[in-house]
């Protein structure tokens, strides 16, 4: 019996719906199977410095650096599994209320926006947009947790309507990045303020995420408002 001859489109079909099973695979399994040890790893963590501060307090103390690489590597396994499924299984664009969207994200940061002393200006009225409500969370918590981290404490949020679609926008009065770092800006696993840090995958995500809802993202310097990230989506259909 001859063997059947698989063509060259075929082929590529098959690998393709392959990639995206292993994606899906990491993105829902293998998190999972990570995140189980970790939370090991924490109760026992829990465990040996309550032990600690009976007998040698200062010990204890060093237990923070455990519980602290404990939840990073929490925030790591969360961004690798978004990023997984998104790309293997894109979620269908619905009309989102982006103003629900950013109020949600300003409750969420308010005790750090309150601990740096910032003030965030945000317009009253927010459009429509075409898109992931999670997605559109996990893009401007980003853009806000980088703005009151690195940035000047006064931070503007926007929008304004561009030619089949809106441009979102979040800027602050600190200095920026410098020009020769800005090409870094979303490249994984590149964290420009701590050069040793494994950290760097959110702003690599918020590409990502942003390009699976028809859009783009960048970084620019604005002479009125200051330094900051933007990002455009579709126009959502009456």
């Amino acid at each position: 019996m001859k063997s059947k001859v698989i063509s060259e489109p075929d082929r590529l079909i098959h690998e393709n719906a392959r990639l995206r099973g292993d994606l899906l695979t990491i993105g829902s399994r293998v998190s999972h199977d990570l995140r189980t040890p970790l939370g090991s790893i924490l109760s026992t963590g829990e465990l040996l410095r309550e032990i600690l501060l009976e007998k040698e307090p200062l010990m204890a103390a060093q237990m923070d650096s455990l519980f602290r690489s404990v939840d990073e590597m929490m925030r790591l396994i969360k961004c690798v599994s978004l990023v997984a499924k998104a790309s293997a299984n894109p979620v269908p664009d619905e009309r989102v209320k982006m103003g629900e969207i950013v109020s949600g994200i300003l409750q969420r940061l308010e005790s750090r926006i309150l601990k740096k002393g910032a003030t965030v200006d945000a317009p009253d009225a927010w459009p429509e947009v075409k898109g992931v409500p999670g997605w559109l969370e996990f893009i401007w918590w980003n853009f806000l947790a980088n703005a009151l981290q690195h940035g000047g404490p006064k931070i503007q949020l926007g929008w304004l309507r561009e030619k089949g679609g809106h441009r979102f926008w979040i800027s602050d009065n600190g200095n920026g990045v410098p020009l020769q770092l800005q090409p870094k800006l979303f490249q994984t696993f590149d964290s420009l303020h701590e050069p040793a840090s494994t950290r760097g995958l959110g702003l690599s995500i918020v590409q990502r995420l942003v390009e699976l809802q028809g859009g783009r993202c960048g970084y620019e310097m604005n002479i009125e408002s200051g330094p900051g990230f933007y990002f455009t989506l579709p126009v959502s259909e009456a």
